[in-house]
């Protein structure tokens, strides 16, 4: 999704001379359009990533608008005490952009590939988190951090074949409800949402009707939204992701939070707490962890088979 990124950033830039894009050795076929329209404002750093946090916190403490971004765990886990101290705790108006994230980086290894971004991520205050799992939903969250003066941390896997139409699809407190049915309904994020959304399909032809509603904003969350679409007795949340601090512990934290007297059954979908050391391509990796899509199939006909 950086190339949507790209020309949204490009766009925006047009109107506001204060924005500046910086990156870590990075953006080869990506980044050279806006290098060469706004040269002054493109900064690569080189292999530097704790050197661009700080180089992205002073620029920003002098009025710019600053985009940093890198390879998620370099971004994010290398540079985690830059990005606390001098960027949250200054409240500054940088935008972190971590590319990756689950299994995209496939055959790079346990380096590249992230099972436990979202937790870290979830624990930092004052972050808004953008999770996107489509063009549209990337659309949205760039506009959105845009917009912001705040600190932002967004998602971006590579960029799905699903090309959702709005036509199609409801949008509500910034939330995607792609979907309607009675028998479950499913909450996801993130560039898992194309293999979910092929599984509720396929279901469907089978007389599985799924509410499936894709939440690319996970923090701050609308729990009202949340509680008020958990109108299914069975509930489901699916995420590439260890279900501690992801999307699975947010929904179940709502619930209890409120009291949510409704009788529910809720199960997660997720990564295991435990070394994502295997090697190989994004769905074969997707699939040894029982998050392809017939895996995915298989656990939401157990689910709805289960007596509660």
């Amino acid at each position: 999704m950086r190339f949507v990124f790209v020309e949204e950033l490009m766009k925006f830039a047009k109107k506001n001379k204060n924005v500046y894009l910086v990156t870590s050795d990075l953006g080869y076929r990506a980044f050279e359009k806006f290098a060469e329209k706004y040269p002054e404002r493109f900064l690569n750093v080189g292999v530097s990533e704790n050197n661009m946090i700080g180089v992205a916190a002073g620029m920003a403490m002098n009025g710019k608008k600053v985009f940093v971004y890198s390879i998620l765990p370099f971004v994010l886990f290398r540079s985690l005490e830059q990005i606390r101290n001098n960027i949250i705790h200054n409240n500054l108006d940088v935008k972190i952009i971590g590319a990756g994230g689950g299994f995209s980086y496939n055959i790079q290894g346990i380096s590249h590939n992230t099972s436990e971004d979202m937790s870290i991520s979830r624990s930092l205050p004052n972050l808004t988190i953008y999770n996107p799992g489509s063009k549209i939903e990337a659309k949205l969250i760039f506009n959105l951090m845009f917009k912001s003066k705040k600190p932002c941390f967004a998602k971006l896997g590579k960029a799905p074949e699903l090309n959702l139409n709005k036509k199609n699809i409801k949008i509500n407190d910034n939330a995607f409800i792609l979907t309607s049915g009675k028998d479950l309904t499913i909450f996801s994020t993130g560039n898992i949402l194309e293999i979910v959304f092929n599984a509720v399909k396929k279901l469907k032809l089978s007389g599985i009707n799924i509410k499936l509603i894709s939440l690319p904003i996970l923090k701050p969350i609308n729990d009202y939204f949340i509680l008020k679409q958990s109108s299914s007795k069975k509930i489901m949340s699916i995420e590439e992701n260890i279900e501690i601090g992801g999307l699975g512990s947010i929904l179940t934290n709502i619930y209890f939070k409120h009291k949510f007297n409704k009788k529910i059954n809720f199960k997660s979908i997720c990564l295991e707490d435990k070394i994502h050391n295997k090697i190989g391509s994004q769905s074969y990796l997707r699939k040894i962890n029982g998050l392809d899509e017939s895996n995915i199939i298989r656990k939401i006909k157990n689910f709805l088979n289960e007596k509660y």
